[in-house]
């Protein structure tokens, strides 16, 4: 296969392809330099609050101390840390950094492959996967938590094959030991396939292996990682992975991940497939197959189902497969560590979707399973490269440069996962100027609470820390009198695309009764334009 040739070349590649990630992560600049994602502003309060304090210890009253984002900072004190190095605003330039990030999570990953498989047409091909794919643009490019998170487990997975080195060893260990103080579910997956990897590694072993000092140290790492994560969300008494604890759901989500792991344990001694059915087409299948259901009839309690313009990029991702199958064929059926870790880091989110499904059908499982699909996607992403290396091996340079732009452009089309999700799953992600001028002069003038829906209740929230209440699109949709004398916030947008209140989906208001709400109202505050008008009104 055709190799990059120099280390010259490949860093020259490495650059050119993390603008290329960087830009693509970058698009929501176009509409408003503020943090894409709601998220996103308690990360910026976070970055604002470490650079004026210089420390971690907000006051009481404000929106960052009745969260846990304060107990998770490691993406706010890179942010801070950013900013102050480069002398730029926070406020403008979080989106920036976090765009960084994840062009980085996605060119470890590409150093990652070359690591394995040392071939440039399907290295560059699994860059392109992760670089372009809608919703991993989204999961790795936002201004969340697990942004950083994923570059911190790109990192883990880097140096995993590579830990006999202690430099190796010691670049797998820091950043595992971060990542408990970066998000809980990125903890979670990232220790799931760190256990599944040292497991695998062990049982794929000829009988008569003995253990060594790497295996002691690699179980050392895997008990440490866990009592970690467990004594330390213990001790801040995270409510977010509750569905993990002795009174829930614990015991059954171990047997899950143990009937899992017992799949991949026999997978990892075979030299050969299971069978020679293609039951590994089964899982995209299976998953297809639960969109259109969720879609039909929605699946979660209380969760709608997604547009019909999702069915576009749910078809790019199927045509992935075509791909991923000829990659899997090769790089699943020989044993050794790469086959281990690839099966790991399937299985490791894997079992934690199987998992989701089997718990129960309400909005916890629905948020583990969309989640955790991004994770798969890294996996996925290093099998579409080498299948598509393979498809294109021996052919012209026309052939491969045509097969190339066609992997673009259907990984395109899966960009609307990211920047259209007002469209497809009725949310909006992107805060925009006129809102934040508009919660300022809420906070400047004295209002200290006001109602709205869920985006702008707590946009407010986040940025100023004002009170707010939500269900003003449910009141003005059943004609329900407002309380005299109380601020609210509404945007005419809602007779349209309707307001947001998430997770239950979106409210449209009749422009009627927004009309006339408006005039027997005293309207304290107007912004935006003509189309996505915010009116601050105060009833009489």
């Amino acid at each position: 296969m055709e190799r990059m040739r120099t280390p010259r070349g490949l860093l020259l590649a490495l650059i050119i392809l993390t603008f290329v990630a960087f830009s693509v992560r970058s698009i929501s600049m176009q509409w408003s330099p503020l943090p894409y994602n709601i998220d996103g502003l308690s990360e910026l309060r976070v970055a604002q609050g470490v650079l004026a304090t210089g420390h971690l210890d907000f006051p009481d009253d404000t929106s960052i101390s009745d969260t846990y984002v304060a107990d998770l900072p490691v993406l706010g004190l890179f942010i801070a840390f950013f900013s102050s190095a480069l002398g730029v605003d926070p406020l403008t330039n979080s989106q920036l950094v976090t765009a960084l990030l994840g062009a980085v999570a996605v060119s470890i990953v590409f150093l990652m492959f070359r690591s394995h498989w040392r071939t440039r047409r399907g290295a560059v091909a699994s860059f392109l996967v992760l670089a372009l794919a809608g919703s991993f643009v989204f999961s790795a490019g936002c201004t969340w938590k697990e942004t950083m998170g994923f570059v911190l487990l790109a990192l883990a997975l880097y140096s995993f094959p590579l830990r006999k080195a202690l430099p190796y060893r010691l670049l797998m260990v820091s950043s595992l030991l971060l990542i408990p103080f970066t998000h809980h579910l990125v903890a979670v997956v990232s220790f799931v396939t760190l256990t599944f990897a040292v497991i695998l590694e062990v049982a794929s072993r000829q009988k008569g292996y003995r253990i060594t000092r790497d295996d002691t140290m690699d179980a050392a790492t895997v008990v440490s990682a866990w009592a970690l994560v467990i004594a330390y969300y213990a001790y801040i008494d995270l409510p977010y992975l509750d569905y993990l604890s002795p009174s829930t759901d614990l015991y059954l989500f171990v047997a899950v991940a143990a009937l899992i792991l017992m799949v991949g344990i026999r997978m990892s001694r075979r030299e050969r497939p299971l069978t020679r059915l293609p039951l590994g087409l089964a899982v995209p299948l299976v998953g297809a197959a639960l969109m259109v259901v969720n879609y039909v009839h929605p699946i979660f309690t209380g969760i709608p189902g997604p547009a019909a313009a999702i069915a576009v990029p749910l078809v790019a991702y199927l045509i992935l497969v075509a791909p991923g199958w000829e990659g899997a064929k090769l790089a699943l059926v020989p044993r050794g560590g790469t086959k281990n870790l690839l099966l790991a880091m399937f299985l490791g989110p894997l079992s934690l979707i199987a998992f989701a499904f089997v718990r129960s059908n309400d909005a916890t499982s629905q948020l583990i399973i969309y989640r955790s699909f991004d994770f798969v996607l890294i996996p996925f992403a290093l099998l579409v490269g080498i299948g598509f290396a393979r498809l294109v091996k021996r052919t012209e340079p026309l052939v491969g440069a045509m097969a190339g732009v066609s992997l673009v452009i259907v990984l395109s089309t899966t960009l609307p996962v990211a920047y259209s999700s007002q469209t497809l799953f009725g949310v909006e992600n992107q805060t925009y100027w006129y809102e934040y001028d508009a919660f300022e002069w809420l906070s400047e003038h004295g209002v200290e609470r006001y109602t709205s829906d869920q985006r702008l209740g707590e946009t407010g929230w986040r940025l100023f820390d004002l009170e707010y209440g939500r269900g003003l699109p449910y009141d003005l949709r059943e004609g329900i009198a407002l309380n005299k004398s109380s601020f609210y916030v509404l945007e005419n947008s809602w007779s349209t695309e309707g307001a947001q209140e998430f997770p239950l989906g979106v409210v449209v208001v009749n422009d009627t009764t927004i009309d006339s709400i408006l005039n027997d109202s005293n309207i304290v505050y107007i912004g935006g334009s003509s189309y996505n008008l915010l009116v601050c009104f105060l009833t009489r």
